[in-house]
């Protein structure tokens, strides 16, 4: 699946990215950027098409096009289509014309972001959606069992993904642990 492959290579690329913090705090903020900066080229790697466009903070390309690099979600995966106005003075101009992937990111371990980052995805139109937290050393089911009716309504196919914590990854072996939404239970996907 080709999530699998995003996410497994985006976190592989990330530990092995040259990161540096003042502090412990400043070091897991670095290396949560290098995961979503690894994330946002996976993405751009997998949906190459030039009518597809990755929105994200860290984009370089669409602010011309679209007045924004990042739209509602942390990575936003869309199809564009051109049109052109009506009148005298005809112009040129792109429009989203289909979400396929948003994705949202949130390491705190806490339930309720969690929470506040699937209302996000809830108010798009994506048909994938994720949510990339970080491994909890316990409770994953009590986890999943929290996030499935706010992830149930999404209107998508809902993903979750929990990685190590950005903290940990100097002593963490675990690598991603990826779940699917299907007819209203989680599936891992392996």
């Amino acid at each position: 699946m080709i999530i699998r492959r995003i996410l497994d290579d985006s976190y592989r690329s990330a530990v092995k990215a040259l990161v540096m913090g003042t502090s412990p705090q400043a070091l897991a903020r670095a290396r949560e950027r290098a995961f979503v900066k690894s994330l946002v080229a996976e993405f751009q790697e997998a949906f190459s098409d030039a009518d597809i466009r990755v929105f994200s903070a860290y984009g370089r390309r669409n602010f011309r096009d679209f007045g924004a690099e990042k739209l509602l979600s942390d990575i936003t995966v869309g199809r564009v289509a051109e049109s052109a106005t009506v009148g005298r003075d005809r112009q040129d101009y792109y429009f989203v014309s289909e979400l396929l992937w948003q994705a949202e990111i949130d390491f705190s371990r806490d339930w309720r972001r969690a929470i506040y980052a699937i209302n996000r995805l809830n108010g798009g139109a994506a048909a994938d959606k994720l949510l990339v937290g970080a491994r909890l050393p316990r409770g994953v089911d009590d986890y999943l069992g929290t996030l499935r009716a706010p992830f149930a309504a999404s209107g998508g196919t809902a993903h979750l993904a929990l990685i190590p914590h950005p903290a940990d990854w100097g002593t963490s072996e675990a690598t991603p642990a990826i779940w699917r939404l299907s007819d209203g239970e989680w599936e891992e996907l392996t």
